[in-house]
């Protein structure tokens, strides 16, 4: 995805959305999507875990995921 792209995905949500990207271990992958998520801050979360985790409670953060995945994985 191109930055021309992104931009013109991100016009559709509101400016204050917040945007996030998986918290895994090493390495980019080219976005493919964007996502609605609902997320909740973990402060307990682990250093190679999200600072957030999806959530249903009623308090959860609406969020945009930029998601990609490796196209090489089996």
């Amino acid at each position: 995805m191109t930055a021309s792209e992104l931009i013109k995905l991100l016009q559709e949500y509101p400016p204050d959305t917040k945007i996030v990207v998986r918290g895994y271990e090493d390495g980019y992958n080219d976005i493919i999507k964007l996502r609605k998520v609902k997320i909740k801050y973990n402060p307990d979360a682990a250093w190679y875990y999200g600072i957030y985790s999806d959530s249903e409670e009623a308090d959860a953060i609406n969020a945009v995921d930029l998601f990609g995945e490796n196209p090489n994985e089996k």
